[in-house]
């Protein structure tokens, strides 16, 4: 979902964003530290680190990879963090900034990403600190990397436990703002987003799209004459039945009361009425049954096509929408497309 997918992205944008402050000021601060202390590398490094800093910060608004620059700012970041721990003038204080590696990578990277370069730079980061703050006792040694390698490992779980919730909750809000609760199809909102997508492919590939807006007929008698109980439930029915018939790649919604859309990629106009037309024979076909008695239905529709009719989806749904009127004004129970005026009788 480009929706969710965009949200995700957002909030990595804004981690970011805080991490290159926190660099930027840090950088700073640490490479004057070690000039006093005489270590010209590492203060070469910081400060080169910082001015890189800088410029990510003026781009990460505008740029449109922010994998690449992810990927730009934490390669160097951890390198300089292994290289400090190596310096023989730095304390092993320096430690606590590799146990922040896991969580900086999977608020960045991902759950997968997260996981394999938490792996790697925490693993090299304990290589080092074991090769340079050994000491001539074995179970000394085991000690000091058991503890940190047990609590990296636990900075580890608890990134990764509370990315992957962070992930799902995310995807969970996502599809119930674009779910109709009623129906469970997919809603205006998602109707709109996968409509971009659709549009952005037809212009690259010139395959068709169509949509076809769907009002059930005298709905309003439904409900007046056996409660909206019924009226749910027909709703309800209406959507099963109709969903049986489309195909993996189309999209059915519901647009609010009983009007619905199905959009239909790859399909011409004529296509798209002779799916529209199975839709309302197999509607007609399988009544809903109330109180052991079947309840008939039946369905008006209009067939707008992408590029004949309009560029937006305001502008197909209009086209349609005028068109199933023009269905329901000719007697309902019936699809009229632009190609064929002439509507199809039930």
């Amino acid at each position: 979902m480009p929706g969710y997918f965009a949200k995700t992205e957002q909030h990595r944008r804004q981690v970011l964003k805080a991490l290159l402050w926190i660099t930027l000021s840090g950088g700073l601060f640490f490479s004057v530290v070690n000039l006093l202390h005489d270590n010209w590398l590492l203060a070469g490094l910081e400060i080169a680190y910082a001015g890189v800093s800088l410029y990510l910060l003026n781009i990460i608004d505008r740029t449109r990879n922010l994998q690449l620059l992810t990927a730009i700012y934490l390669l160097p970041f951890f390198s300089i963090m292994i290289v400090a721990l190596a310096q023989t003038t730095t304390t092993f204080a320096v430690f606590a900034w590799i146990q922040t590696i896991p969580i900086i990578c999977y608020l960045l990277l991902g759950l997968r990403l997260g996981m394999y370069g938490s792996i790697l730079f925490v693993g090299i980061g304990l290589f080092v600190f074991s090769r340079r703050f050994s000491s001539d006792e074995l179970l000394a040694n085991v000690e000091i990397v058991a503890n940190l390698g047990l609590s990296s490992l636990a900075v580890m779980i608890f990134a990764h436990i509370y990315e992957r919730s962070r992930l799902l909750n995310e995807k969970h809000l996502t599809e119930q703002a674009t779910t109709d609760a009623l129906t469970g199809l997919p809603n205006r909102l998602k109707l709109a987003e996968v409509f971009e997508r659709e549009r952005a492919h037809a212009l690259r590939s010139g395959k068709p799209l169509a949509l076809v807006f769907i009002d059930i007929d005298h709905f309003k008698q439904i409900n007046d004459r056996f409660g909206h109980d019924v009226g749910d439930r027909a709703l309800a029915h209406f959507a099963k039945v109709l969903a049986q018939r489309l195909r993996i790649n189309d999209l059915f919604c519901r647009l609010g009361g009983e009007e619905f859309a199905v959009l239909l990629p790859g399909s011409t106009a004529w296509q798209a009425r002779d799916i529209a037309e199975s839709l309302r024979e197999r509607l007609a076909a399988q009544p809903l049954s109330v109180d052991d008695s079947p309840l008939q239905m039946t369905l008006s529709a209009g067939v707008a096509c992408f590029g004949v009719d309009g560029q937006s989806l305001d502008e197909l749904m209009l086209a349609a929408d005028r068109r199933t009127y023009a269905a329901k004004r000719a007697g309902r129970n019936r699809v009229i497309s632009r190609e064929n005026m002439q509507p199809a009788l039930g």
